[in-house]
């Protein structure tokens, strides 16, 4: 924490301006910034450079709040947690990054939100460089592709919880959200459309289930399947699609997004009722050819009924958005226009909040 009593007076900070004034973030550790920055840096640079020795994905000017009437700074913290039992299996930790950065921006987008910054943290029993290398090179690329800061990682080594070759983990993000325009806060009505965005595979849900199911090793892995297209690990290990050109094709629209919910904190069912804020009910039709194979095979393979897939897995759904009737076509158009394939998977029902799949 920076004390700014120690900094009053100086030149060198006495003429900024608020529009420039830059929100500091750490990464774990503690540095002041000396009386004078060196030539072309921010001070965010400077101490991001400083802490972490990486280069800033971009910065944070506190200007950024003054064009809101009622700013709210949102969060949200996500896991990657049984994705990273098959990445330690395949010794490949290239996408697990890229997944936590992209599971927590699209959390952002989710709420009507403008990501801000980002920051992990690392826990294992003793880490190994290379794979902590290519864990914070896939939260960077991630960071950069949605535009957001990355404030860097924490690293803890805890031999006593964590066996060989295990880690864990664990994103945080903040954003900025006009408080009128935030996602979520408008009543459902019957007759409302559910339009889900498709995802690659699993995302970041479902892993342990799928692991257990499929008797998952090394070697299984890498098998060849014509019907995936893939082998399993290549496609378990996929990085979770990122939906900020969509969302923000809708949220720079005027058409209100009554409700968005990222499915990625359990399986569809729990995604839907999440959507209609649990108090009102919905009824799905999800054709067999808009699942994609992977799900068959979980289903057929792994013994998994129908109603537990939906429970468990994404059933190749990666982003449900809520809109009235009167602006689903419109919708659709954006979406498609920011490179998606909206599908629309039902309709809103009130009076229970009961999920008929039909």
């Amino acid at each position: 924490m920076i004390d700014t009593k120690e900094y009053s007076g100086r030149n060198d900070l006495s003429s900024l301006d608020v529009h420039k004034l830059i929100i500091l973030v750490g990464a774990g550790v503690s540095i002041a910034p000396p009386t004078k920055l060196p030539s072309g840096k921010a001070l965010t640079e400077y101490y991001l450079e400083s802490c972490i020795g990486k280069e800033l994905t971009n910065e944070i000017p506190l200007g950024e709040f003054l064009k809101y009437d009622e700013p709210l700074l949102v969060s949200r913290t996500n896991a990657v947690s049984g994705k990273l039992l098959l990445a330690s299996e395949m010794s490949r930790f290239n996408t697990v990054g890229y997944d936590c950065a992209a599971v927590c921006i699209n959390d952002m987008y989710a709420m009507g939100a403008k990501p801000l910054l980002f920051y992990d943290n690392i826990s294992c029993a003793r880490p190994k460089f290379e794979y902590i290398r290519d864990m914070e090179e896939g939260m960077e690329n991630g960071c950069r592709q949605g535009n957001v800061t990355y404030a860097g990682s924490e690293i803890k080594e805890l031999s006593d919880i964590f066996s060989y070759d295990q880690y864990d983990l664990v994103g945080f993000i903040a954003g900025i959200v006009e408080k009128k325009k935030k996602i979520g806060i408008a009543p459902v009505k019957a007759g409302d459309v559910i339009i889900g965005l498709p995802s690659n595979g699993l995302h970041n849900n479902g892993y342990v289930a799928a692991r257990r199911k499929l008797y998952l090793t090394k070697t299984s892995m890498e098998i060849y399947y014509e019907s995936l297209g893939s082998t399993l690990g290549d496609l378990l290990l996929a990085p979770t699609r990122m939906y900020r050109d969509a969302m923000e094709a809708l949220l720079q629209s005027e058409i209100e997004i009554k409700s968005c919910v990222q499915v990625a904190h359990g399986g569809i069912d729990k995604a839907v009722h999440t959507l209609m804020h649990n108090t009102a009910g919905a009824v799905i039709k999800q054709r067999e050819e808009d699942i994609p194979p992977l799900y068959d095979m979980l289903h057929k393979d792994g013994n998994i009924s129908k109603e537990q897939m939906r429970n468990i897995f994404n059933m190749g759904i990666g982003m449900l958005i809520l809109v009235a009737e009167e602006d689903t076509d419109r919708v659709v158009e954006l979406l498609e226009a920011a490179g998606e394939e909206p599908v629309e998977l039902g309709l809103a029902e009130t009076g229970s909040d009961i999920v008929r799949y039909i």
